[in-house]
């Protein structure tokens, strides 16, 4: 019985010791651990937010963002792989879905407390898009109130009305948040909503491609906002690795060139220190 319960316990403990070392093994299989998969770096990105994500007629992904995480996988040797996701959910696949997100993100405080980001990469402000020969006269967001707005849900613009709304900054608004801005764009033109809230790059995206559509009455300069690349709390190594690459960019001129590609306007474009 004895050598019996000794058997059973070498078992036991050879049986333990080839999980533990499947699950090393798992681990280093990991592109110094910081990649879901070796040798690819799966992007989470909405695919519909022009200039930085759109697609060609033949459906392919194109954008400020699309040539900026090509630029970066070149970087790193690495393969990019984007994954189309709808952007009020898209922080919730980072580490399991992809390995980072890639989709005009914001830098925000409460997107840190979940998130790392790497250098800032685009300034950008909240605009106020209006339907062209709109009589509409913005001086501030607080005039938001006692209008109709569309934006895109989850996103800063979202956050930033929500807050005014809750704190009386903005009284008697009605708002109402959709899954994509063109939807935001198509019901402005529509006359079914008076503002689109956007941010200024997109906004002046639409208003130079369609001047007889749209126009731009205001733009909140006074609080800035960054755009950055975010990725898993603790992935240090992927953040290191994505900044690098940005910076051998940006020592190549890379995102001057990019934003006269893609942007049409003045938007500040670098990728500085680590925000």
């Amino acid at each position: 019985m004895k050598n019996m319960k000794k058997a059973l316990a070498a078992l036991l403990a050879a049986a333990m010791l080839c999980t533990a070392l499947v699950g090393c093994g798992g681990k280093k299989n990991d592109k110094k651990g910081m990649l879901i998969k070796e040798g690819v770096l799966n992007v989470g990105m909405e695919i519909g937010y022009p200039p930085f994500e759109d697609k060609a007629e033949d459906g392919s992904p194109v954008g400020y963002d699309v040539d900026l995480i090509n630029a970066i996988g070149e970087k790193m040797g690495v393969e990019v792989n984007l994954i189309d996701t709808a952007f009020d959910v898209i922080f919730a696949g980072i580490d399991t879905n992809y390995d980072c997100v890639v989709s005009a993100v914001t830098i925000t405080d409460e997107r840190r407390q979940n998130c790392l980001f790497s250098n800032p990469y685009i300034e950008n402000f909240q605009a106020v898009a209006v339907k062209k020969g709109s009589d509409l006269k913005v001086s501030s967001l607080k005039d938001l109130s006692g209008h109709s707005v569309i934006l895109q849900k989850g996103t800063t613009s979202e956050d930033l009305l929500d807050d005014m709304i809750a704190t009386g900054t903005v009284t008697d608004c009605t708002k109402s948040a959709t899954e994509q801005i063109l939807t935001c764009f198509t019901t402005l033109d529509n006359g079914e909503y008076e503002i689109v809230l956007c941010d200024s790059t997109v906004a002046q995206d639409y208003v130079t491609k369609f001047p007889d559509k749209y126009e731009i009455v205001y733009t909140d300069t006074e609080y800035p906002e960054q755009f950055g690349i975010a990725m898993g709390k603790n992935n240090t190594e992927l953040q290191a690795a994505i900044n690098k690459a940005m910076d051998e960019l940006k020592a190549e001129g890379f995102f001057e060139k990019n934003a006269e590609k893609w942007l049409r306007n003045d938007a500040t474009v670098s990728a500085s220190d680590a925000a």
